[in-house]
């Protein structure tokens, strides 16, 4: 693709964008779709937030065992045995 057709498709999807944002924000429809999204939202930044921990736990050679954090404090720093063979 050469840069003029770059800058078409860059200026297309832009259009699109700001399209959907202004439904979004500035309709009774798009109010109500944020009503709805809205939980659904925050579950997903709650799970985001979650896997972040595991992930630093994970870097930090920690390793969680399954559900081991709402089993109580602390138990996300449980350490799974070494398999031997």
């Amino acid at each position: 693709m050469n840069d003029r057709s770059m800058m078409l498709l860059g200026a297309i999807i832009g259009a699109g964008v700001g399209a959907g944002v202004g439904f979004v924000l500035f309709t009774e429809r798009g109010r109500q779709l944020r009503a709805e999204l809205q939980p659904e939202i925050e579950t997903v930044m709650r799970e985001a937030v979650r896997l972040g921990h595991v992930v630093d736990d994970l870097r930090n050679g920690r390793v969680a065992a399954p559900g081991a954090a709402a089993a109580g404090a602390g138990a996300g720093n449980m350490v799974w045995p070494r398999r031997t063979q």
